[in-house]
């Protein structure tokens, strides 16, 4: 059975579910209403992020979360698929499309994340664009 590609798997997300955290983990307490996202999601709360601004991976999944009417976002499901959207925008970029009409990953995508040693297309260009949006 053949991987699935980064954009099959955006493609395929289904709807983002608010669950009640069954356990405490991370930085997650047992009954807190929990965001279970979607790529789709994530791609459209960054594109709300303005140029010149970013955001951590805490402040992301804390207005993914305020969005759907739960107290937290999943930090596990989050990350997860806040790598699937940034590796579809690095294709993108790799086969030449113009930052200036992608989803602006790089506001969200901290220098030192762990995401950023993930990155099947890296994560410099997306430092570079960071950099070149706050001088």
């Amino acid at each position: 059975m053949a991987r699935k590609s980064w954009q099959e798997k955006f493609d395929a997300s289904g709807d983002s579910v608010v669950k009640l955290a069954p356990k405490d983990f991370a930085d997650i307490k047992a009954g807190q209403r929990m965001l279970l996202t979607t790529p789709k999601d994530i791609d459209a709360f960054i594109r709300t992020v303005p140029p010149g601004r970013s955001l951590s991976m805490k402040q992301l999944r804390a207005g993914l979360a305020e969005l759907r009417g739960a107290d937290i976002a999943c930090p596990v499901v989050t990350g997860i698929h806040l790598r699937t959207v940034a590796e579809v925008v690095n294709l993108k970029l790799a086969a030449g499309q113009s930052p200036a009409k992608l989803t602006p990953v790089w506001r969200v995508i901290e220098p030192n994340a762990p995401i950023t040693k993930k990155l099947e297309g890296g994560v410099e260009q997306f430092m570079a664009l960071r950099e070149a949006e706050n001088p």
